[in-house]
């Protein structure tokens, strides 16, 4: 006999001898049944590698590594604007007993597994109370559309411009919580949003009236692009001023008089050269009280009206052109 094959026996002699002085239980032959409240190896509960633990150690291995991470505080952003979300409060559950349960019962219900199995973690939200959240979260994320607006300022229009707007989409928002708490795929979320749109884009011609200087000013926005004399209201019938915007406009208009004593009797005007409108009225929201031409043109620079604002004709007529109803007319 060789001295390899003399060496070999010995070995193996040794090694059987060493197994027959462990204990029965400490060698387990494939196929015995596993140790009493031991998962079998190969098996995982949600993506959790569980081989080998007790019930109690998988839990707690399970609502570290899974359900942990998943109740954490969603991270939301919008448009700049960072918030929260806690998963809790969103109905986020986590069924982890159940998910062992059915861990234990592979190499005892079920054959021992030769690789890998996972036993899928029932998570739920709650679509009602996501929805909720949302809801209130746009309440104080959205911003709408921002209209273009006029003000008056020294006696100048002053512009603010429009600004487009931003709203939470709440039907995509509410998928996209739904999912990213279940999956915390990334650190945070952008929240879908939807543009809005201003109705008013942009300031296009603005009236100012000063009564003290007799002047009509017209504007492009903050631009001002021409200067007219007018004549005013007298002390007894003065032109209102504040703020009012064009709500008609007239050629060749005829005129009625007003309900007035100053007016009784003169009967309806038909358009032609004795109008005491011209040719053009522009009538403002300021009640009764229009701009308009004027057969009487020495009246111009003067308070001579019963409270409309009066131009020359042809004056008038540049102006007609070149403002439309809804302008905003400013007098002061």
């Amino acid at each position: 006999m060789s001295a390899r094959v003399s060496r070999r026996t010995a070995l193996l002699a040794t090694a059987t001898a060493a197994l027959c002085a462990l204990p029965a239980a400490a060698v387990a032959a494939p196929g015995d049944p596993l140790a009493p409240g031991v998962i079998a190896d190969n098996v995982r509960v949600g993506g959790v590698d569980v081989s080998g633990l007790t019930r109690a150690q998988a839990t707690a291995l399970v609502l570290k590594e899974r359900v942990a991470p998943r109740r954490a505080p969603l991270v939301l952003t919008f448009k700049g604007t960072r918030t929260s979300i806690d998963p809790v409060a969103a109905g986020y559950r986590a069924d982890v007993a159940y998910a062992v349960k059915g861990a234990m019962l592979f190499g005892r219900g079920k054959a021992q597994p030769t690789r890998p199995v996972n036993v899928p973690l029932r998570e739920q939200v709650s679509e009602k109370r996501i929805r909720a959240i949302v809801a209130a979260r746009a309440e104080r994320l959205d911003r709408p559309a921002r209209d273009a607006a006029v003000s008056l300022a020294g006696g100048r229009p002053v512009v603010r411009r429009a600004e487009f707007g931003w709203t939470v989409d709440q039907d995509r928002a509410a998928a996209l919580v739904r999912t990213a708490i279940l999956t915390r795929r990334f650190a945070k979320y952008a929240v879908p949003a939807v543009r809005s749109v201003p109705e008013v884009r942009s300031i296009g011609t603005v009236v100012v009236i000063n009564r003290g200087e007799f002047k009509l000013r017209l504007f492009q926005g903050e631009k001002r692009v021409r200067t007219y004399p007018v004549a005013v209201g007298t002390s007894s019938h003065p032109t209102p001023a504040g703020s009012f915007r064009l709500i008609e406009k007239q050629v060749n208009p005829t005129w009625f008089p007003p309900d007035s004593p100053w007016a009784a009797g003169l009967g309806p005007v038909p358009p032609g050269p004795g109008n005491p409108l011209g040719t053009r009225w522009m009538g403002t929201s300021a009640p009764a009280i229009g701009i308009h031409g004027t057969p009487a043109a020495s009246s111009i620079g003067t308070r001579a009206s019963h409270g409309c604002i009066r131009m020359y004709i042809h004056d008038a007529e540049d102006l007609y052109r070149r403002i439309e109803v809804g302008t905003p007319v400013y007098i002061i």
